[in-house]
């Protein structure tokens, strides 16, 4: 699950792109106006989850610099408190591209068996 808010800018391997996605400047010598915040707050993925109601299937790598595992954990407990069906598939030590071949394998088949 990636996502764009307001401390993103601060946990991510590329800073500039959840401003460039939001439309908002990408200035790093001062804080974001209360306008950019709003903009980054409006393209967050967990500001529309309430319209989720199909079953989600989370695959979050603990190294992962790009999108921090913890906003993929904020996302499964936001749907778990609304009754949606979340499962979180937890790969310690892999990052963003969930690439080892042990994680593959794993991806595979949980993929397989939550969609059968």
């Amino acid at each position: 699950s990636s996502g764009i808010n307001a401390e993103y800018g601060g946990s991510t391997d590329i800073p500039d792109w959840c401003h460039v996605e939001a439309g908002t400047p990408c200035d790093f010598t001062t804080a974001p106006s209360s306008e950019a915040l709003c903009k980054l707050q409006a393209k967050s993925p967990i500001v529309h989850a309430h319209k989720i109601t199909s079953p989600v299937l989370l695959l979050l790598g603990a190294k992962d610099l790009r999108v921090p595992p913890s906003q993929g954990l904020s996302l499964h407990r936001l749907l778990r408190a609304r009754g949606v069906e979340s499962e979180v598939r937890w790969y310690p030590e892999d990052c963003h591209p969930l690439k080892s071949v042990a994680t593959a394998a794993d991806v595979i088949i949980h993929t397989h068996l939550w969609f059968s």
